[in-house]
């Protein structure tokens, strides 16, 4: 039963003075959201129709008589189209195998499974050349033990990037269905088991069509991840001359010698930005399907599925799913980085820590990229949790008018392709801003813009659900009793969200740190990041390096992740 407080002129008049000061700077917030979102989007839209200073279509007239477009476009639906397959049902088994059968060591797949979703997939697609490429250890084991000349197989080109795409995407279809398995109505399922059903016929009639809206959820998320990603074609497709989207748009961005070269890059963004939309949408209709539901209002535990016979099946499959994607990578970038020469035979004479040394003491620019990649992370973090707790006020508390508006702002850079993002930046701020007459081109601070656009909802998103969970009344109480409006959200508010607060920031934090997509393109002299750098090393063909930088990049994002989960008390992170 709610209670109706009483409530005082000076509260109420306190309150009145809050809301007015929390909607100003909301004004402020949503202006700025329009310089660093608003405006880009506009530029790059601009800059695609126009040429010669007048609105054309010639750029599109270009590239459709280009066929090198439809090709790029071809080879990034293909990828993503048998990713997403390949992904999405490895993905969904493991759920299936984890939540509703008794296959052993469940804590510990639960907790290795989820790394690859942690490692960024530019070193997860490194790690694979160390493993497959012409001279990775797979294939030099194949010929020392066949005596072959030829390796058994080299991982660049088409089949390549798309077996490490759905390496380094099936957890997200493994965390998208694995709560709705969990707490799925076993009634059902039991009831097609009383019938005579078997464990094949009940998952084909019962369970995969009550989870369609998840799992084609999850197919959805994964697409897009993959027709966004950069670093796995850019690691892998470059050297077999295999290029998608994203990696033509890079191309032609850095093909100065090309006329117009940025005008067709943006012209070629755009059907990306329209095929996210086009997602987007599809997610919200999937979301709107939900109306059969499948989660029980108790808490009913499901009859787990005896695997018997076949329970050595789904731990060789799991095990082989843990050893490609984690343990054989991993153990591929370290001891690569171990040795003292590429070729020499893995003997203790040759193993050494030398390679660590020189990165981190003979190299500037790692220096130098270890201290900019922890100075924009933080400062990116800091400022999106500042920025979110005043929008999740304005979305949450006061449920302001232009709140759909202010979400889909904050939104939109994270689900437009981060190739895109990087390209429109460049675009707006190529020329100093208009009115302050600032330009932040080539400048650390256009790195700062474009990583706070990107992460702002993975800080909204949080403290939202922070703020959902806090009742009103409380606050209310506190002023009530004589607390300010201040005090009670400082004494009150604050203790109470804290835990997402921390989320908020460490989830925007990790990815910015080992940040690539965006930063290969707005980087500059100076200001290098992990990633570019990690990336860079690699282009250039320095393998010792580029491995024991890696690992010490991946030592991080996971020490990162485990900070979070001990700080949040395992209700955030992975």
């Amino acid at each position: 039963m709610k209670i109706a407080l009483p409530r005082s002129a000076a509260v109420n008049r306190t309150e009145d003075i809050f809301q007015r000061v929390t909607l100003g700077l909301g004004a402020v917030i949503f202006a700025i959201l329009v310089l660093i979102i608003v405006y880009p989007s506009i530029t790059l839209i601009r800059t695609s129709l126009t040429v010669d200073g007048r609105f054309s279509l010639q750029n599109f007239i270009d590239l459709i008589r280009d066929a090198s477009t439809f090709q790029v476009l071809y080879n990034s639906l293909k990828v993503s189209f048998f990713g997403t397959i390949g992904a999405t049902t490895i993905g969904v088994s493991i759920a299936w195998l984890l939540a509703r059968t008794d296959v052993p060591f469940k804590r510990f797949w639960q907790n290795m499974l989820i790394v690859p979703y942690l490692i960024p997939p530019f070193i997860g697609a490194i790690a694979w050349v160390y493993l497959l490429g012409p001279v990775g250890f797979v294939n030099k084991a194949w010929m020392a033990l066949t005596g072959s000349t030829q390796p058994l197989y080299v991982i660049y080109g088409q089949v390549g990037v798309i077996l490490v795409l759905i390496l380094y995407n099936f957890p997200i279809a493994y965390m998208v269905t694995l709560g709705p398995l969990r707490q799925m109505n076993p009634s059902l399922e039991e009831a097609a088991r009383v019938s005579g059903a078997n464990t094949l016929k009940t998952l084909r009639d019962i369970v995969i069509p009550l989870m369609l809206p998840s799992i084609g959820g999850s197919a959805l998320l994964i697409f897009m991840s993959m027709m966004a990603n950069f670093g796995i074609p850019a690691v892998i497709g470059f050297p077999g001359r295999f290029f998608v989207m994203t990696t033509q748009i890079y191309r032609t961005v850095l093909n100065y010698d090309r006329p117009n070269n940025l005008a067709l890059a943006a012209a070629l963004s755009m059907f990306l930005v329209i095929l996210a939309l086009a997602v987007m949408q599809a997610q919200r209709w999937l979301q709107k399907g939900k109306n059969y539901a499948i989660i029980s209002g108790k808490s009913n535990q499901p009859q787990l599925v005896m695997l018997g016979k076949w329970k050595i099946v789904a731990v060789i499959f799991l095990g082989a799913i843990v050893l490609g994607a984690v343990i054989g990578p991993l153990l591929a970038i370290l001891l690569t980085a171990l040795q003292k020469a590429i070729g020499l035979p893995l003997t203790p004479a040759n193993i050494t820590l030398d390679n660590f040394t020189l990165l981190l003491t003979g190299v500037p620019k790692v220096r130098r990229a270890i201290v900019n990649s922890i100075l924009l992370a933080g400062g990116s973090a800091t400022v999106i949790v500042l920025v979110s707790l005043i929008i999740s006020y304005l979305l949450v508390r006061i449920r302001v008018k232009f709140g759909q508006v202010l979400e889909g702002l904050v939104l939109l850079p994270y689900a437009i392709p981060g190739t895109v993002v990087a390209l429109a930046m460049i675009l707006a701020f190529l020329r100093p801003l208009p009115i302050i007459n600032v330009s932040i081109y080539n400048t650390i601070w256009i790195l700062l813009v474009a990583y706070i656009a990107r992460f702002m909802t993975f800080g909204v998103r949080s403290i939202n659900a922070a703020f959902e969970q806090v009742h009103v009344s409380l606050e209310e109480a506190a002023r009530v009793s004589g607390a300010g409006f201040l005090s009670a959200f400082k004494d009150i508010v604050i203790p109470l969200i804290k835990t997402n607060v921390f989320a908020g920031w460490f989830l925007a934090f990790i990815p910015a740190l080992t940040e690539l997509t965006l930063s290969v393109l707005l980087n500059s002299v100076g200001n290098e990041t992990l990633g570019v750098v990690v990336f860079g090393l690699h282009q250039e063909g320095k393998v010792l390096l580029t491995a024991a930088l890696a690992f010490i990049v991946t030592m991080i994002v996971l020490l990162m992740n485990f900070l979070t989960n001990r700080l949040t008390r395992g209700q955030i992170g992975f």
